[in-house]
């Protein structure tokens, strides 16, 4: 395994683009810093850096392995608080590690949060790590959390989903617009209208596609991004409509732009992934219920929205 100096060595010298000032940073000789970066590749058994006239050229392994380094390093970081808590006599139910995808971080943990604070009265430290979807399986492996919120299921054998809710495939569109009246959208009235959507080989994107495919059609998308929020506001700005599970803040909407369910069987399951070997007790099963209840509530508000007017 690559010692802990090492792989901080590496990580700063990715993001810095030069190893002679992380060098002085780090209070080592160039010669030494490169010798150590050496040591990490044959510890790896990767190639890491092509070294062209004293420079350091990141290979696509260094890349791949960055975001990897860097959750390494930040768990060890986490290191100190966690004994500091231990020597204070800290029970280990007093702090609660949540890990959730960032929309669902955003719109459900502030408000199940303050409702456990205000039913419990508790001095509870919450931890929240906020990671993209596709890394939530690389998490599940790590078992570095109690509670993870996210869509469901997530296959690993070291965890297991509990569902909570689905969430509706909807669309945002002008309120003007001739679709607008329709409770449900087919798909097929879509075909030929210009879609603002989350990037291709995301998970959602692929339930849309499915939706598109049993219809035998090729949506015309015009606008896509990581984020969900950013194709939505993309799409009101440039006209185009959007797809998306009902997971965002409904202020983006205001009076101009309705939301509609769009006409499919496919949903999105909203749920809790736990550790397999060991239940959810003490403060985490209080907090796990509050959010629960915060989903119910955001989902119960959605259906509002969907059969506004």
């Amino acid at each position: 395994m690559p010692k802990f100096t090492s792989l901080k060595l590496f990580v700063e010298v990715m993001q810095a683009g030069t190893i002679a000032k992380v060098a002085e940073q780090m209070h080592l000789t160039p010669s030494a810093a490169s010798r150590m970066l050496s040591a990490l590749e044959r510890d790896l058994e990767l190639k890491l850096f092509r070294r062209e006239r004293q420079r350091l050229i990141p290979t696509e392994a260094a890349e791949t392995l960055l975001p990897e380094a860097i959750r390494a390093l930040s768990v060890m970081d986490e290191l100190p608080r966690i004994s500091d808590a231990i020597r204070d006599g800290a029970a280990r139910e007093q702090l609660v590690r949540i890990l959730s995808f960032p929309r669902l971080a955003e719109q459900i943990l502030p408000t199940a949060i303050q409702r456990y604070y205000r039913e419990t009265r508790s001095e509870t430290r919450i931890n929240i790590s906020v990671e993209a979807r596709h890394n939530i399986k690389r998490w599940a492996a790590s078992r570095l959390f109690d509670i993870a919120l996210t869509t469901v299921p997530v296959v690993h054998p070291s965890v297991r989903g509990e569902p909570i809710v689905d969430f509706p495939l909807c669309v945002i569109l002008p309120r003007d617009h001739a679709l607008s009246d329709e409770r449900e959208i087919p798909v097929q009235a879509l075909a030929d209208e210009p879609l603002s959507m989350i990037e291709s080989g995301s998970i959602l994107r692929k339930r849309i596609a499915r939706v598109f495919d049993s219809a035998g059609l090729i949506p015309n998308v015009r606008h896509e991004s990581g984020k969900v929020d950013v194709s939505i506001r993309v799409g009101l700005a440039a006209g185009s409509l959007s797809i998306n599970d009902g997971i965002f803040p409904k202020t983006l909407l205001g009076q101009k732009f309705v939301l509609r369910r769009l006409k499919t069987k496919q949903s999105v399951p909203v749920g809790f992934v736990v550790p397999r070997d060991r239940e959810v007790e003490g403060a985490a099963a209080f907090i796990k219920d509050a959010i629960r209840q915060e989903v119910l509530t955001y989902r119960k508000h959605l259906d509002k929205v969907l059969d506004a007017d």
